[in-house]
C-alpha cells in the first residue's frame, strides 16, 4: 500500500486538468482533418510582393488558373510591390494561418532580404510555411540597343575605357538582380552605376529606350525582346546555356567566371497554417507546374519548373538564406 497521499481538492484540480489536456488533443485530430476535407470553401490568394508585369507576376497568373481548376476555387493574384518585395511578404506573413493566403515569393525575399534589412519586418524562415519551390532559371546578361558591345568582353572594355559611364539596371534594392549585378560587377573589376526601378516591367522598359546600359535579367522579362532583336542577350548566369538561347555563352565561357547566379520563386503560407492544408497547396501546385501549358509556357520564358515537396523546400530555403546572407555581409553591400 502506497504511504503517497495527495490533498483531495489539488488531486482533483490536477484530474480535471489533465481530462481538459486529453480532450483537446482528442478534439485536434478530427478538427484539424475536417479542416483539411473542406478546404478550400472559398477564393484563394497568392500575393505577389512585386508589381504586375515582372517575373514573379507571370509566374503567378501561370499557375493561378491551373489551381483553380485542381482546387475548384478562384485563386486571385494580388500585387503588393514595394520596399524591394519585403512590404508584401509581411503582409503575409501576419495574415491569418488558414491556407487562403500564399505569398509567391522569391531568393530576394526569402534569402537576400535578411542580409540587406537590418529590421526586416518578418523572419523569412520562422514566419512562414513553406509549401513548394516553384522554379529555377539563371539570368541573362542582356545589352541595351544603344550599347554598341556585341559580347562580354566588349562590355567590360566600354566599362574599363570609362569607369562610371555605364550603368545596369535592376527590379530594386535588395533584389536578386541587384545582387547578381553586383557579383558582376565585382567579378569583372569594372565601375558602373545601379539604377534601380519599381519592377521588372519597368527595368524592361529602361532597357529598351536605353535609359541603362544592360540588365542581367529574368529571362521572361527579355526574352520576347531578345528573339525580336530589340534587345541582344551576351551570357546566361547558368552553369550551362538556356534552351531558348543556345548560341548564347555561360558567363564562364565568355571569360567572367564565379558569376553563377540563380534565381528562384517558391510558394508560401503563414507559420501555422495546418499541415494538411499545406499538403493540399502543395499537391495543387505541383499538379500545376505539370500541365502541358505551364511547362511550354515557363519553357518559353527560360524558366524550369521545380514543384519540391515542402520538407525539400523548406531545407533547400534554409540553405539558400544561408549563404546569401553570409554573401551580401562579406561584401559588404548596403541599400542605396
Amino acid at each position: 500500500m502506497s504511504t503517497f497521499l495527495q490533498p483531495q481538492g489539488e488531486y482533483d484540480v490536477r484530474t480535471r486538468t489533465l481530462l481538459k489536456s486529453l480532450l483537446a488533443i482528442a478534439m485536434a485530430g478530427p478538427l484539424a482533418c475536417a479542416s483539411a476535407q473542406t478546404f478550400p470553401s472559398r477564393p484563394l490568394t497568392i500575393v505577389v510582393p512585386f508589381p504586375a508585369g515582372g517575373a514573379l507576376d507571370n509566374v503567378a497568373r501561370s499557375i493561378a488558373e491551373q489551381m483553380r481548376t485542381d482546387l475548384g476555387q478562384a485563386v486571385i493574384v494580388d500585387n503588393r510591390a514595394g520596399a524591394g518585395g519585403t512590404l508584401g511578404s509581411s503582409l503575409v506573413a501576419r495574415a491569418s494561418p488558414d491556407g487562403y493566403t500564399m505569398l509567391l515569393g522569391s531568393v530576394a525575399t526569402h534569402a537576400i532580404a535578411a542580409g540587406l534589412y537590418p529590421k526586416l519586418p518578418y523572419d523569412p524562415i520562422g514566419d512562414f510555411a513553406p509549401i513548394t519551390q516553384l522554379t529555377s532559371s539563371p539570368l541573362v546578361l542582356t545589352a541595351s540597343p544603344q550599347l554598341k558591345a556585341a559580347n562580354v568582353a566588349g562590355l567590360v572594355a566600354a566599362a574599363k575605357a570609362s569607369p562610371g559611364s555605364l550603368n545596369y539596371a535592376s527590379t530594386g534594392n535588395g533584389t536578386a538582380l541587384h545582387l547578381a549585378g553586383e557579383v558582376f560587377r565585382t567579378a569583372a573589376g569594372i565601375n558602373v552605376l545601379h539604377v534601380p526601378y519599381k519592377g521588372g516591367g519597368q527595368a524592361a522598359t529602361a532597357l529598351l529606350a536605353g535609359e541603362v546600359s544592360y540588365m542581367l535579367a529574368n529571362p521572361q522579362l527579355v526574352m520576347s525582346f531578345i528573339q525580336a532583336g530589340k534587345l541582344r542577350a551576351l551570357a546566361v548566369t547558368g552553369t550551362k546555356r538556356l534552351d531558348v538561347l543556345p548560341e548564347v555563352p555561360t558567363m564562364t565561357e565568355a571569360g567572367i567566371p564565379g558569376v553563377e547566379v540563380t534565381t528562384w520563386f517558391g510558394l508560401w503560407a503563414p507559420k501555422g497554417t495546418p499541415a494538411a492544408v499545406v499538403e493540399r497547396l502543395n499537391a495543387s501546385a505541383r499538379k500545376a507546374l505539370a500541365t502541358p501549358e505551364v511547362k511550354k509556357q515557363l519553357a518559353a520564358q527560360g524558366d524550369s519548373p521545380i514543384g519540391s515537396s515542402v520538407e525539400d523546400f523548406a531545407t533547400f530555403v534554409r540553405a539558400e538564406h544561408k549563404h546569401w546572407v553570409a554573401f551580401v555581409q562579406a561584401a559588404g553591400i548596403k541599400l542605396e
